[in-house]
Parts: C-alpha cells; sequence; structure tokens
C-alpha cells in the first residue's frame, strides 16, 4: 500500500495553527549588536517534507527563508524567517490566527514598526514564558536595548559610519592642505593629466591623485581637516 502524499499548505491560516504549534520567534543575543536586537521566526519538523512544504508556502507568498537545515541535535529539520522585511509580513499575516503565540507576535510587530522597545519586547517574553506559553531559554547575553528597532538601527548606522571614517583616518594617505589645491589647480586649470601629476607628485599614489580630483570614492584625507570631499569640477 504506497502513501497518500500530505496536502500542500494552502492558507496563512493553516501556518498560523502550525507556528502556534511548533514554531518559536528567537529574539538574538546582542553583543555584535546592542541597539538593534533582531528577529526570526524558526519552524521545525520531524518530516522533512513537512519542512520544505512551509518553505514553499512561504516563498510563494514573497517571504523569504533560510534552506531546510538540520536542528543543531539533529533530530529535525527546520526553516528560519530572518530578514527584517520577511519576519514583519509573516507575523502579520499570521497574527489573526495565532493564539499561544499571539501577544509575542503582537510585540515583535510593535517593535520593529516603531512603536514599543527591545527591552520590552524582551519583557513581554519573559511574561509569557511566565504563563507557560513560551518556552525558557537561557541566553548568554542580556537584552538591554531601550530603543525601537528603528531608531537602534539608525544608531548602528551612525556607529558603523564613525568606524569607517576612523578606519579610512587610519589608513589612507593624508595630504596637504597646500599640494590638494596644487594638484587639483595643475589638473582644472593648466589641463595636466593623471601620469603628468604623478610624475610631478611622487609622494602620492595614484589612487590619491585620482580622489584629490574628485574621481573613484570621491574624498581625500587632508592633514588636519580630516575627510574632505572632493569633485571633479
Amino acid at each position: 500500500m504506497h502513501c497518500q502524499p500530505v496536502p500542500a499548505y494552502d492558507s496563512w491560516q493553516q501556518v498560523a495553527g502550525y507556528f502556534d504549534g511548533d514554531g518559536t520567534i528567537v529574539i538574538s543575543d546582542t553583543s555584535n549588536q546592542p541597539y538593534k536586537p533582531s528577529l526570526s521566526l524558526v519552524l521545525a519538523d520531524q518530516s522533512a517534507e513537512q519542512t520544505l512544504m512551509l518553505k514553499d508556502f512561504f516563498r510563494s507568498h514573497g517571504v523569504k527563508t533560510s534552506n531546510v537545515l538540520k536542528t543543531s541535535k539533529a533530530t529535525a529539520h527546520m526553516i528560519a524567517v530572518s530578514r527584517f522585511g520577511s519576519v514583519l509580513a509573516a507575523l502579520k499575516a499570521m497574527l489573526p490566527y495565532l493564539f499561544k503565540k499571539s501577544n509575542e507576535a503582537r510585540a515583535a510587530i510593535g517593535y520593529y514598526e516603531g512603536r514599543i522597545q527591545g527591552n520590552d519586547l524582551a519583557a513581554v517574553f519573559k511574561d509569557e514564558v511566565k504563563t507557560g506559553r513560551r518556552e525558557n531559554r537561557n541566553r548568554k547575553v542580556v537584552i538591554d536595548a531601550p530603543f525601537t528597532y528603528p531608531d537602534g538601527d539608525a544608531m548602528m548606522k551612525a556607529r558603523r559610519k564613525e568606524r569607517i571614517r576612523a578606519a579610512i583616518a587610519r589608513t589612507r594617505a593624508k595630504v596637504s592642505r597646500k599640494d590638494y589645491e596644487a594638484i587639483r589647480a595643475d589638473h582644472f586649470k593648466f589641463g595636466r593629466s593623471l601620469s603628468e601629476l604623478a610624475e610631478l607628485y611622487p609622494q602620492y599614489a595614484r589612487e590619491t591623485i585620482r580622489r584629490i580630483l574628485g574621481r573613484g570614492r570621491g574624498y581625500v584625507l587632508i592633514s588636519g581637516e580630516g575627510v574632505v570631499p572632493s569633485s571633479d569640477v
């Protein structure tokens, strides 16, 4: 006797029912991104076929997932939804049909949309553990994010820019203001080519001269001034 194929998922109501029982919202540790804890939706099952059907359903509804993977103990199969837009879209679609995980989903949506802070989200998850609706998971890093997701994201980007600027200041060649003005004058006023400028100013690499002229990345480090944007005029 042959086994009959299992019907594929065809509604968010079905997927929400599955997620209520065998899914979880994972909140990331924040050692590498202290301002912006991120979320993942993880769905696991012993059946690879079942897990693949969930993946196919998400994909057909514009939600990006990981490949079908094995859990850490290799006792089941799993997929994860981790991209910001996909997490938000999936939670919103499932929320009307969730029961056990409705509070978590509502809080996660509020955090991603900027209505509550990361610490508020963590508090909701802790409360759900106390009620028995959420599994208690020991954390290596304590969540301390008194920011909404959009605010934390903006802070992380600003922090990244500061690090990039500091790295540039450490590694890029510094040009004196006098040489900066002279090189630009030689090129734009007197028409000297890049090759000619490289011969006239051997202390600077061609790439540095290109930057002075506003080519390539269009910025240069000037001694005592830092990063200075340049243009090709």
